[in-house]
């Protein structure tokens, strides 16, 4: 097998079409030697490495729509307005995660975490996987501001998002010669800088911690970057890119049965069609 990358980013529920991707890949039997999510980009990995393709439905569509996942309800429980415990645990009830595939699986899978302690953004591999708690894709998935950071391997953690929204460097140092990108961004997105109320938010719930605010404010020249280093890679056909091929209206907080389901088959028809180019990209040196 060649060395080629699969890396997913973040994106809110709008990764309801990445799991649209994912399914068509196990589908194609399509596999990867290495794997690398950040926040959700990471918790839809768990589904496909452990080859579930019915938790991939229920984690993109059924559990974002979930009425408890976001609000007044987790705010009271969790003490955030988006209901990270709560989420897990209704995927677990539907489709819980196959556990020894997973472990036993040849794919590896690398999981983006914001370290707060030390303001670094650092990956963790399989083994960090506890399959009753999942502290590690709780963290992975603890959104900046919207929850309270996770503690996990002695240091406080949350969404990696803030500094590594796609994990292509993670990707290329990991030794993968080719990396296949699964954006959850229509063509032409261009991610706006923090809003003064996110950075006013930060100093509050992180008051002695600068480093926090300057990643916040220096978040959206990192995305450009990091998308620069993908379409670099892209022009040497290194990189092969998948994106949304239309722009539903789907933002990273859309809740809609019926709008997701659209986001999830439209993941899946856009792979089906372009199955041809995937898998030369994959064959070829």
């Amino acid at each position: 097998m060649n060395k080629i990358g699969l890396i997913c980013e973040g994106g809110g529920t709008k990764a309801a079409y990445t799991c649209g991707v994912l399914s068509c890949f196990l589908d194609e039997n399509i596999e990867f030697p290495y794997t690398a999510g950040i926040s959700a980009g990471a918790e839809v990995l768990l589904a496909f490495v452990a080859k579930q393709r019915d938790r991939l439905r229920i984690t993109g569509v059924d559990a974002a729509c979930d009425p408890a996942a976001i609000g007044i309800q987790p705010l009271m429980k969790e003490r955030g307005l988006f209901g990270i415990n709560h989420v897990m645990n209704f995927i677990e009830d539907k489709a819980p995660l196959d556990y020894e595939t997973f472990k036993q699986s040849k794919t590896e899978l690398d999981v983006g975490l914001y370290n707060i302690d030390e303001n670094r953004v650092e990956y963790f591999g399989k083994e960090a996987f506890e399959p009753v708690e999942q502290k590690l894709i709780i963290a992975a998935c603890s959104l900046f501001i919207l929850n309270r950071p996770v503690r996990f391997h002695d240091h406080l953690y949350m969404d990696a998002g803030l500094v590594d929204m796609i994990p292509i460097e993670q990707s290329i140092r990991k030794g993968m010669d080719k990396h296949v990108f699964i954006s959850t961004k229509e063509e032409n997105y261009i991610r706006k800088p923090a809003g003064a109320y996110q950075i006013h938010l930060a100093r509050l719930m992180y008051p002695g911690n600068k480093t926090i605010r300057e990643n916040l404010r220096m978040r959206h020249i990192n995305y450009a970057k990091q998308w620069r280093r993908v379409q670099e890679l892209e022009k040497q056909g290194k990189a092969l890119v998948l994106r949304p091929s239309a722009d539903f209206g789907v933002t990273r907080y859309t809740h809609d049965e019926k709008l997701l389901g659209k986001w999830y088959d439209l993941g899946y028809e856009d792979t089906q069609k372009r199955l041809s180019v995937i898998k030369d990209f994959m064959k070829s040196v």
